[in-house]
């Protein structure tokens, strides 16, 4: 059984390693290395145990694996007090509060679970269901955060025919000082790329919002000036209003500009947090793209990250989910119906 765990783990790692070096944007491989780092770390425990003969029995195991997910959650709580407190109020800066009480909530049920405590049977059995959808839901973060991890550890390239910043909102008529950071990013990959392509073009993206006082390109377009980047080289798109949008409306502007999508070499900057989600939106237009990302606050990072991963899952991993969704409904039922029979 060890030596099994061993060889899958490692096999899946090099698949996963694999998959990196071909193509990166595929979200898939982010489960693909999980799964192999998962089955290496379980394989190794249990060649530890063997050799070393130590016991470590089911309840042992589900106590640290509570623990861990307690620690975990005091941590978001406490990064959510601090997050509100600097940026106010919103779904974005209260989710890792929401987070990290369902995991304290998830290690308390897994800790009830493990130590037996006397409740109805109906209640344990969905006590496991609900667990068994967090670890679901907790297994596809840690899957999408370790790839975003590795992608934005990846060398980046200097030729780009364009390089596209995308907008992320203003501050009346003035860019945030998220948005300076990325242009910033921008400003920096333009200047590679001008000493290795012909008059590479870089492309402000943003539409006006209803608290705006213009829209974002134009304010974007003017930073870049005022940093000395020739207005000759600067395309606006100023009605994306979203991700998905600026890449398609961004691919429009450069083709009236001649520069085809299917030839095309892209430089796409954003945030460090928006990265992975932005790769994978250009993988599925099918353009050779590269995403770059600027760097975010440090106490600001749980917040963004966990808005980019539902994102994620409200986009991707349809299969999976419906699949999940099917299973907890076979679950949910068998136990209701149990919970309604009559007593014998």
């Amino acid at each position: 059984m060890t030596a099994a765990l061993l060889s899958i783990g490692l096999i899946l790692l090099a698949l996963g390693v694999f998959r990196m070096r071909r193509e990166p944007r595929r979200l898939s491989t982010g489960g693909v290395l999980l799964a192999g780092a998962l089955l290496l770390v379980a394989g190794s425990v249990a060649l530890l145990v063997d050799v070393a003969a130590i016991s470590v029995t089911v309840p042992q195991a589900a106590y640290a694996a509570a623990f861990a997910l307690s620690c975990i959650g005091i941590a978001l709580i406490a990064n959510a007090v601090i997050v509100v407190r600097r940026e106010g109020r919103s779904l974005t800066t209260l989710s890792p509060a929401v987070v990290g009480s369902g995991l304290v909530v998830m290690a308390i049920l897994i800790t009830a679970i493990a130590i037996a405590v006397p409740v109805p049977t109906t209640m344990t059995e969905l006590a496991v269901l609900a667990c068994a959808t967090g670890g679901y839901l907790v297994l596809h973060l840690a899957a999408f955060g370790g790839h975003a991890l590795l992608y934005g550890t990846l060398p980046t390239r200097s030729e780009a025919d364009a390089i596209v910043i995308l907008g992320c909102g203003l501050n009346g008529r003035e860019v945030t000082p998220l948005l300076a950071a990325r242009l910033d990013r921008g400003i920096t990959a333009y200047h590679a790329a001008a000493t290795e392509c012909p008059q590479p073009v870089i492309v402000t993206c943003g539409g006006q919002g209803g608290d705006e006082g213009t829209c974002e390109a134009d304010a974007m377009a003017r930073y870049l000036v005022a940093r000395d980047i020739p207005a000759h080289a600067i395309v606006r798109e100023r009605y994306s209003r979203n991700t998905a949008e600026n890449i398609q409306n961004c691919l429009r502007q450069l083709d009236i500009r001649g520069i085809p999508a299917d030839r095309i070499r892209m430089t796409v900057v954003t945030s460090s947090f928006h990265v992975l989600r932005t790769a994978a939106l250009t993988r599925r237009v099918g353009i050779n793209a590269q995403v770059v990302g600027a760097r975010t606050a440090g106490y600001f990072i749980p917040a963004a990250f966990l808005r980019e991963f539902v994102a994620v899952l409200t986009t991707h991993y349809r299969r999976t989910h419906l699949t999940t969704a099917a299973l907890t409904l076979v679950a949910v039922t068998a136990v209701a119906a149990e919970a309604a029979l009559p007593p014998h």
